[in-house]
């Protein structure tokens, strides 16, 4: 009899272990077909921030089975997995620089340089040591020229034409060490090609300490020497004379009364 229920006890839990095995996680299951017979449909979700996906019926998780989407927004940075946020194995590359020039005015420069692979961009702004005016000649009167930028508001009003002079003659006339004369401690290290009457004045400008609103200028042919003289129109005194040339630039001031 004790035999009898032994064997009894074990077909029970045979059968128990069989309807067990009967469903998603059956062995001898396929993905979508189950033991004995009973179908099982996988229910699959992605897993949030994982390349992978799970059954919502059996648990059953899997890696999806398309590869990653690897994108990135800077060449110089891995790629990332847009699904899973895997990071590429592939080394980052090197930026392809297209770019357009942009002066923003008479005395500085912006460099726009845009990745044609990224669109990443850069800027690289400097400013100019010599402003780069570009002059149109306006002949107010017979007595009067005026040199007005194109592109800022830049004007010279030059009194009269350009007058010779001798440069001798005024390091003669105008002693060093004398009250209102200065001759050295001039810093200006440009290279330029001071040949024109703008050239000339801009560049006396720089060292010009009074208020001025109109200039007269005249030239050495001898010694290549500007002289630029700074004053305000109809009023006494209060002038300046700045002599500059290519070599020298600026290489004498003489403050007037």
């Amino acid at each position: 009899m004790k035999k009898k229920v032994i064997v009894l006890v074990c077909f029970l839990l045979l059968a128990v272990i069989s309807v067990n095995l009967i469903g998603c996680d059956a062995t001898d299951a396929t993905d979508d077909t189950k033991a004995n017979g009973t179908e099982h449909v996988h229910q699959w979700q992605d897993v949030s921030g994982e390349h992978a996906r799970i059954c919502t019926e059996c648990n059953e998780k899997q890696l999806k089975p398309e590869a990653c989407s690897f994108v990135g927004e800077n060449c110089e940075l891995p790629k990332v997995c847009s699904v899973c946020g895997a990071i590429s194995d592939e080394p980052p590359g090197v930026h392809d620089w297209g770019g357009e020039h942009t002066t923003s005015d008479c005395w500085s420069v912006t460099f726009t340089k845009r990745c044609t692979k990224c669109n990443v961009g850069e800027e690289v702004h400097a400013d100019f040591a010599w402003p780069d005016h570009i002059w149109d000649i306006e002949t107010q009167d017979d007595f009067m020229t005026a040199y007005a930028c194109t592109r800022c508001e830049k004007t010279y009003v030059v009194a009269g034409e350009i007058t010779s002079f001798s440069y001798a003659d005024v390091l003669a006339e105008h002693q060093i060490g004398e009250p209102g004369v200065k001759q050295e401690n001039f810093i200006f290290d440009i290279d330029i090609d001071m040949s024109s009457v703008t050239d000339a004045i801009t560049m006396a400008e720089f060292h010009v300490t009074v208020q001025y609103d109109t200039i007269a200028v005249s030239y050495d042919e001898a010694s290549g020497v500007w002289g630029v003289d700074f004053y305000t129109f109809d009023i006494v005194g209060g002038c300046q004379s700045i002599y500059v040339n290519p070599a020298d630039l600026t290489c004498y001031i003489v403050y007037g009364e």
